[in-house]
């Protein structure tokens, strides 16, 4: 994991959410290699193991799969991908596009319980969790569930107020966010913002 990517990182315990504090026991340049993440809330800890931050114990199969050019280009498209710099996060099915996705958007890309080998960059980190999404409220900008929407709820709350997501067609996406489109294939929404009551003085 690019040293850079660990201030994303939140603890997926309920709680009031803070930083976690990170000791590494090997570095390959600013890439770490093995390490540990402390909760300073709950005092819960977590492993980097191979680069890759372990909040569930989930093995990451090691063949590798290619998204066709299509594929990268629709899901580019799905998420607006159009501002570089931007935060999308990938799950299960959608993460076997994160780098090329990646290069074509110049997006930093968190990869969440991916089904096929992904490839570690300065912007592509991978992350191992169960039912909550381990990033702080409000950071990301567009997040891709594919077949994991179960996550559907806890991405609304890491999505920014107007943030982005995509799923399979089947997911119901609920009333924490306003349906965009739906096809065969996605339904794609955006986050509504809470309301701003407005009066006069």
């Amino acid at each position: 994991m690019y040293i850079e990517l660990i201030d994303l990182l939140r603890c997926p315990v309920e709680h009031e959410e803070t930083w976690l504090v990170a000791s590494f026991d090997k570095m390959d340049g600013r890439f770490i290699v093995t390490g540990k993440l402390g909760c300073p809330v709950c005092s819960a800890t977590y492993e980097i193991l191979d680069g890759v931050a372990r909040f569930s114990s989930a093995q990451i199969p090691s063949d590798n799969a290619e998204s066709s050019d299509e594929d990268v280009i629709r899901t580019a498209a799905l998420l607006n991908l159009t501002r570089p710099d931007s935060l999308a996060v990938l799950c299960g099915s959608e993460a076997k596009a994160a780098n090329r996705v990646s290069e074509m958007t110049q997006a930093r890309i968190i990869v969440l319980n991916p089904q096929s080998h992904v490839e570690e960059t300065e912007r592509v980190a991978v992350v191992l969790c169960e039912n909550r999404i381990p990033l702080a409220s409000a950071s990301v900008d567009a997040i891709a569930l594919g077949d994991a929407g179960s996550l559907v709820h806890d991405a609304a709350r890491v999505l920014k107020a107007g943030g982005r997501i995509s799923a399979e067609s089947s997911v119901e996406l609920g009333g924490q966010f306003r349906t965009l489109a739906r096809d065969s294939r996605n339904v794609v929404g955006e986050v509504v913002g809470p309301m701003i009551q407005l009066g006069r003085r």
